[in-house]
């Protein structure tokens, strides 16, 4: 399975190696028709962008650049960070309807906006050492996903589950009553083989894409292309495949 566009990545902005210009070029060099810019957003801890409005000004950077690459379409987004069980998120919505798509994920390292939202995140660290708290975990995990698929406009949901477990079929009935698609995420190799079987037969769409934080790794998408043909899903449903191209 081939794709077209890759629409997670990292810049110097959050914590990426490359800059807007050197994530563009990788990407027009790997045979990309498209590419989208998706930083962290502020919240998480040591890796986030400065503050909210650092994506209004990467998207005045790829608009500069895209006149000297023509050969493919760049889109600003983000890879908003879920702030609580209430599924509130780190940017606010005025900055979210400047930019072309929304991300969504589940960061284990976050400062939350209230001490007394720091719980769930803190659960999911002491899960290891007390194993009997793994049920309420992904209950709350769950809970923070969906509620921010349904309070926002989320185009997909990135590496869901990664070192945060959640309940897949009902992450999954969130994802298809809002049209929000299921990340499989290249550069983690994430999710394996036997959660996207899961998510598959719940009927969820998905995107591959290769959360780079290099130059270098913009564009390889293997790992998601492997999966999907292992599971036997078809191009129809997967939105960056090229046979799904408009």
């Amino acid at each position: 399975m081939k794709f077209f566009g890759d629409y997670h990545m990292h810049t110097t902005y959050s914590d990426g190696r490359g800059t807007v210009e050197e994530m563009v070029v990788a990407a027009a060099q790997s045979g990309l028709a498209e590419m989208g810019i998706a930083d962290h957003g502020p919240a998480n801890i040591g890796t986030g962008v400065k503050n909210e409005k650092v994506f209004i000004q990467i998207k005045e950077e790829l608009r500069a650049l895209q006149s000297n690459n023509p050969g493919i379409r760049t889109y600003i987004g983000v890879e908003s960070n879920i702030l609580n069980t209430k599924g509130d998120l780190d940017v606010s919505r005025e900055i979210i309807e400047q930019l072309d798509y929304l991300l969504v994920g589940l960061h284990p390292y976050i400062r939350p906006r209230r001490i007394n939202e720091a719980g769930w995140i803190i659960n999911n660290q002491a899960v290891w050492l007390f194993p009997p708290l793994k049920s309420k975990v992904i209950n709350n995990n769950t809970k923070a996903l969906t509620e921010a698929i349904y309070k926002y406009d989320v185009r997909a949901i990135t590496h869901p589950g990664l070192k945060m477990p959640i309940d897949i079929p009902e992450v999954a009935k969130a994802c298809l009553k809002c049209d929000t698609a299921w990340e499989i995420n290249a550069g983690h190799r994430f999710p394996d083989y036997h959660e996207v079987i899961e998510a598959a037969r719940c009927g969820v769409d998905f995107i591959v894409n290769s959360d780079a934080h290099f130059p270098k790794t913009v564009g390889r998408l293997d790992y998601g292309g492997s999966v999907l043909e292992k599971a036997g899903i078809p191009s129809e449903r997967v939105k960056n495949a090229i046979d799904c191209e408009e």
